[in-house]
């Protein structure tokens, strides 16, 4: 190999027929790689970019009357939307107060004078009876009276039912007899007030159910027509026909320790409630000695 002839290096052209070169200076990228800038004879051509195309103004519209007026109602409704919603949920968050009713107006009614008022009725609650007649156990005709609801009803004292009786509330006996024609006891008008022994009463003049009747009190130990012994006793004869009269009366009997004054108002007030409905209650025959009760 080393027996080989050897080739002249080719002769170089002399440097006045090289032709002339451009360089440029290497520029280092920025990852550090050496980038051979091209020579201005061998950079691309590019061609002109077109102008951009000419974007017209926009065109400024005038408001329409309409619209104006369609902009404030759909504020209104929702405006009004919102007042109503949060008036409905209001009660219901977290300490929030109810919300008042709205007021209620009623047209003004042109009232007269107040009617008068009816007293109460003092009698409500009573019992009214009539007085039984002892010969035909039948009501006498034209007089009742009235008991209160806590007082049993009267019944017959004896057989023959000359008198009818029944306890008040404070001890004492009530009773009530007919008296007059067809009756078993004589009218009272025309006699003096006795007991059944002949003691008189202490009498006097009276008015019960619009009526002139006589009033009765005795306190001697005595015995009713129903044959009752009495230690006190207070009454009324009381006229309904010119031949027929009703005797009301009560008293304390003898051994029984009664309130002999509390049912005497009691008493008063039964009497009021007689209701006397006959023809005429005039006097007959003799009148009767009366003295003021004492």
């Amino acid at each position: 190999m080393d027996d080989l002839p050897q080739t002249p290096p080719a002769s170089e052209p002399p440097p006045a027929s090289r032709p002339l070169t451009y360089e440029e200076a290497p520029v280092i990228n920025p990852e550090g790689t050496e980038e051979v800038l091209l020579t201005q004879e061998e950079q691309p051509v590019l061609p002109p970019e077109p102008p951009p195309p000419a974007v017209p103004p926009p065109v400024r519209r005038r408001p329409s009357f309409f619209g104006f007026i369609g902009n404030i109602l759909l504020f209104a409704v929702l405006f009004g939307v919102g007042m109503w919603f949060s008036t409905v949920i209001r009660p219901y968050l977290p300490g929030a107060s109810p919300v008042p009713a709205p007021a209620t107006t009623t047209p003004a009614v042109t009232q007269g004078p107040p009617a008068p008022t009816a007293p109460p009725d003092p009698y409500a609650g009573w019992q009214t009876y009539q007085v039984i007649s002892g010969p035909t156990r039948q009501p006498v005709a034209g007089i009742s009276f009235k008991l209160p609801p806590d007082v049993l009803s009267p019944i017959c004292d004896g057989t023959n039912c000359a008198s009818q009786g029944t306890y008040l509330p404070g001890g004492t006996r009530f009773t009530v007899a007919a008296r007059g024609a067809g009756q078993a006891l004589r009218d009272y008008r025309g006699a003096i007030v006795t007991d059944v022994l002949g003691q008189p009463f202490i009498t006097r003049d009276t008015l019960i159910a619009e009526k002139s009747g006589v009033a009765f009190t005795g306190t001697f130990t005595g015995t009713t027509i129903g044959g009752y012994a009495f230690s006190r006793m207070a009454g009324a004869m009381i006229p309904v026909t010119d031949t027929v009269s009703v005797e009301i009366n009560h008293f304390t009997p003898s051994g029984v320790t009664a309130d002999f004054e509390t049912d005497a108002s009691l008493f008063e007030k039964i009497l009021a409630s007689v209701v006397v409905t006959g023809a005429s209650g005039g006097e007959k025959g003799a009148v009767m000695p009366v003295e003021p009760l004492r």
